[in-house]
């Protein structure tokens, strides 16, 4: 997959941008606060609808005006242009075009133009709440899977209404006929959930070791809410928990409080893990990530790096790079080159204001 072009129109900081790309290392440059982040977050958009910073879609369109449009065409893996159009009202209201026909369904958009965004934002997924790694999680697997995103939006559909009655103190009866479908598709969820993180999992020890050149074994442990092996055994664990959920006002048993542990050597990253690694264990899974998605979708994923080489010390800077795909389209950030003989290697973007000039 590759990006050629971009037209942005009222994008947070951006008034008007047109940019062309020629390379597969592109690279923006400028100090902080002058909208390198906002050109990664655009074209991710792309892909998912979903913008990879913590305040979300807040913002989105650039302050004094209502409505922002982008415009991107792409060169696929079969070598055909793609065109994708996408526009966002200040009040929520989006409109999305794949090659001038509307999309109105997002399963029927997730996965056709991947990418993986590598944060210093990341780390919430190591330190924060189960909540940021469903949400990673989730987004995976449903770019990859139509068949997860359909069980995903029916269970959150069902949770939802199972939860309504709960508040109003509904009878059983009526419970139960939201308990069924919650059900059928929560075996389903942790089934593909059970499936897929010793995959991720698998890619993560493989990155780690190549980035950092330690010893130390890194992975991925799941930790679900309950063990669900048939609708049968949920329907009851329901059923047990039915009186309580009824005071709570909701539903306490599930998928919905799933989670996934980083570790090294057996034990949680969060307490046994330092900066340093923890920072390792991040960009690892991004890289499995990347390897995830290209192997579910035949597809090549673009890589949006916000800044992150910077971070890193000199070992694990020249082990990225090593580790970047040769075939993959690179757009990174930062307010310096990861290193000074860099320079010839990026395409170069120069970034003021919400502007961009081409070096």
């Amino acid at each position: 997959m590759r990006l050629l072009s971009l037209n942005l129109e009222d994008f947070r900081n951006v008034d008007n941008a047109s940019l062309t790309f020629s390379g597969d290392r592109v690279f923006f440059l400028g100090p902080n606060g002058q909208g390198k982040t906002n050109l990664l977050e655009a074209i991710g958009l792309a892909g998912t609808l979903r913008s990879f910073r913590k305040s979300g879609m807040d913002g989105l369109v650039r302050e004094g005006q209502s409505l922002s449009q982008s415009f991107y065409r792409f060169l696929d893996d079969n070598g055909d242009e793609r065109e994708v159009f996408l526009s966002f009202r200040a009040k929520g209201e989006k409109i999305l075009e794949v090659d001038g026909e509307r999309i109105n369904r997002l399963g029927e958009h997730l996965g056709n133009f991947p990418s993986v965004t590598l944060s210093s934002r990341d780390f919430r997924l190591i330190r924060e709440g189960p909540a940021d790694r469903r949400k990673w999680l989730d987004l995976l697997l449903s770019s990859s899977s139509l068949s997860y995103f359909n069980h995903l939006q029916g269970y959150t559909r069902a949770l939802r209404e199972r939860n309504v009655l709960l508040k109003r103190e509904a009878s059983d009866g009526e419970l139960l006929a939201f308990e069924q479908s919650l059900a059928n598709h929560a075996v389903q969820l942790y089934s593909l959930r059970l499936q897929s993180i010793p995959q991720i999992s698998k890619a993560l020890t493989e990155s780690y070791l190549s980035l950092t050149a330690e010893t130390e074994q890194a992975d991925l442990a799941f930790s679900p809410d309950l063990s669900i092996d048939s609708v049968e055994e949920y329907l009851g664990k329901l059923a047990e928990e039915r009186a309580r959920d009824r005071i709570m006002g909701s539903t306490r048993k599930g998928p919905h409080r799933d989670d996934f542990l980083f570790r090294l050597q057996q034990r949680d990253a969060r307490t046994y893990a330092s900066e340093g690694q923890q920072r390792g264990l991040v960009l690892a899974l991004r890289l499995a990530e990347f390897s995830y998605l290209r192997k579910a979708l035949g597809r090549i994923p673009l890589i949006l790096a916000d800044d992150v080489l910077g971070e890193l010390d000199k070992l694990r800077k020249a082990n990225f790079r090593k580790l970047l795909p040769p075939d993959a389209q690179v757009f990174a950030t930062g307010t310096a080159y990861p290193s000074e003989s860099e320079s010839a290697i990026w395409e170069t973007f120069e970034v003021s204001s919400g502007t961009f000039t081409l070096a």
